[in-house]
């Protein structure tokens, strides 16, 4: 049979249990057999995959190949809503903070984690997951490595997290593991009014005289230690030591990660990363002129945050795992597509000009 009559075949295949693990191994068996494969293929494999997960009832699997097809086809709206379709709910609450953190620094994140507890403050405390967990029952390792140089990728995770776990009404106050919480009615306040407007706010950090080399030193990666950072600045962004993300913005980050996964290319910086891809979304940074706007400073250094209550007892963590990788495609001609392949409709992404440089 041709890759074609495979191809339909395999669309026109009943979901049922009978059938289930015979469209997943025919998935398989043509990425095998035809190295490369047409992108208005790709996406109907992964889609065929993420349609078996969702009969079952396995809910990460089914996440993790509809975002594939996604990446495939970024520019497919329906796509985009049927992920969003897949994820939606609704949680108690408005804002959520998450102390981005590693193992080596896990002290530092008890101690502000003790802070919020003392004020009340719901948050999660995230790592990566190729170190042990961080001994904290608000501990949460998401599937990607705890080097320096992963942090984009990490905070990405862990946004998706929350959007997929907790609620797509809930905002993100991100925190790094080295700042202090001051006045915690403060933190309060500004969350519940940054959580009603559901944008960007932060720090304005960065421009034209940015560091290129601010990563040297800091990445496991000794390569990485001597490269020069090579992104295009595009406006300053809201720096890494505490910002905010409305459910709106944090939508809008993770949708657009999501369907070009590139944008993590030759990133170091994830502070960055959100703050380029929302140039793109339209979302303009409300410089809260301070880390005082949200109740919060960075820690002298040298100099151990106060301790405002013990930590509470280790409890596992919980880490997200992508379900087992399948066979990756390989390079052959590409066959145009069948008419009996869907070629879901979406608007183009409308991408906002540079700012002058």
């Amino acid at each position: 049979m041709t890759f074609n009559e495979r191809v339909t075949n395999l669309l026109q295949m009943p979901l049922s249990p009978i059938t289930w693990d015979s469209i997943l191994r025919e998935c398989d068996r043509l990425e095998q057999d035809f190295p490369h494969i047409h992108s208005a293929y790709k996406w109907t494999l992964d889609y065929r995959r993420f349609q078996v997960e969702q009969e079952r009832g396995n809910n990460s699997a089914a996440i993790w190949h509809l975002k594939a097809a996604i990446a495939v086809m970024p520019y497919n709206g329906e796509l985009v809503e049927d992920y969003r379709t897949l994820v939606k709910k609704e949680a108690g609450i408005h804002s959520l903070v998450l102390i981005v953190t590693s193992k080596v620094n896990e002290a530092k994140a008890l101690r502000l984690a003790a802070q919020f507890d003392q004020a009340d403050v719901d948050y999660m405390i995230v790592s990566g997951a190729d170190t042990p967990s961080i001994a904290h029952p608000r501990a949460l390792q998401v599937e990607v490595s705890d080097r320096y140089e992963s942090t984009p990728q990490k905070v990405a995770a862990a946004f998706a997290w929350v959007y997929e776990n907790i609620g797509a009404n809930v905002g993100v106050l991100k925190v790094d593991d080295g700042m202090v919480l001051q006045d915690g009615a403060k933190l309060r306040a500004s969350l519940e009014r940054l959580a009603s407007e559901g944008g960007y706010a932060g720090v304005s950090s960065g421009g034209t005289e940015h560091d290129r080399c601010w990563h040297w030193g800091l990445c496991l990666s000794q390569d990485l230690n001597k490269r020069v950072y090579g992104r295009p600045v595009l406006r300053p962004w809201a720096a890494g030591g505490a910002y905010y993300l409305g459910a709106r913005a944090l939508e809008k980050a993770i949708l657009s990660l999501m369907r070009f996964p590139g944008l993590f290319e030759g990133e170091y910086y994830e502070d960055k990363l959100i703050g380029d891809v929302l140039v793109f979304e339209g979302e303009q940074l409300n410089d809260v002129g301070g880390y005082a706007a949200f109740g919060l400073s960075e820690a002298a250094a040298g100099v151990p945050a106060p301790v405002a209550a013990a930590p509470a007892p280790a409890a596992p963590a919980m880490t997200i795992a992508p379900p087992a990788a399948v066979n990756p495609p390989a390079p052959a001609p590409a066959p145009a597509a069948p008419a009996s392949v869907s070629q879901k409709g979406g608007a183009v992404l409308k991408l906002s000009e540079w700012n002058s440089r």
